[in-house]
């Protein structure tokens, strides 16, 4: 059980997440309806039959869940060191990274063929703007010179590894279901999804008004940010912000 102090930290570094997750998908979508040249967009990949495509990312699915079950049951490397824990990383995530490669390659995946630095460059830039969000929201500047201190540790890369390759994935499934379908079908997808990921705590808690405030709430930046990938087709521009608050939010644990 947490105490009231641990409660009241935990809903205010909620409430930072949320403001700076917020705040990237609202630029993110300004600057796909103002200046739609500015985020590049990746290629539609839809040559091979959508059956094929469904059929071979549903496996990549379950090699990776597998790998991943082997992975904690300590039945790949041993995490002895930074190199073999990214090494297992890399392994998990293999199968989506082959599905990449042989179903459409960066398309595939909503990697634009050109201006990735530019791509990049935004996407540090919406990085340092989250993490002042969720610093300045969650008042958390006292943790500032401790969270710089540990992104000089050899640690940080196995994480921003993880981070990209989970944003890799996610594109893949994106690409695939808004290329074969639709964006609102995709979208919609997402949001079951983020539904289901919410349904443990509805079993642990009950069902409440907080419950289903929380899951509006996880709705719509969950939707809000993958939409707004979905408009610019460029998942490039997010990784370092998804990278940069999964950084923030593993030094505050």
């Amino acid at each position: 059980m947490l105490g009231p102090l641990q409660k009241t930290r935990v809903m205010t570094q909620y409430l930072g997440i949320i403001t700076a997750y917020g705040a990237v998908a609202i630029l993110a979508w300004l600057a796909a309806l103002l200046y739609p040249r500015l985020i590049p967009a990746s290629a539609i990949s839809g040559r091979a039959r959508r059956s094929h495509r469904i059929a071979a990312f549903g496996g990549a699915c379950l090699v990776a869940f597998a790998l991943e079950y082997a992975r904690r049951s300590s039945l790949l490397f041993d995490n002895a060191s930074t190199l073999l824990d990214a090494s297992n990383q890399l392994i998990v995530f293999l199968p989506f990274l082959a599905y990449i490669a042989l179903f459409g390659g960066r398309g595939a995946a909503l990697i634009p063929q050109t201006n990735l630095l530019r791509s990049l460059a935004i996407g540090v830039c919406l990085a340092i703007l989250a993490l002042a969000a969720f610093v300045s929201s969650a008042s958390l500047s006292a943790e500032l010179p401790a969270l710089a201190r540990s992104l000089l540790q050899a640690e940080i890369a196995v994480v921003m590894l993880k981070t990209m390759l989970q944003g890799l994935a996610v594109a893949a499934f994106l690409a695939l279901v808004a290329d074969g379908w639709s964006v609102r079908v995709a979208l919609a997808l997402a949001a079951l999804a983020i539904a289901i990921m919410h349904v443990p705590i509805l079993f642990e808690s009950g069902f409440s008004v907080k419950w289903m405030g929380t899951l509006l709430l996880n709705l719509a930046i969950g939707l809000g940010l993958l939409s707004a990938v979905l408009a610019t087709r460029n998942i490039v521009w997010f990784l370092p912000v998804y990278a940069m608050m999964t950084l923030a939010q593993t030094h505050l644990d």
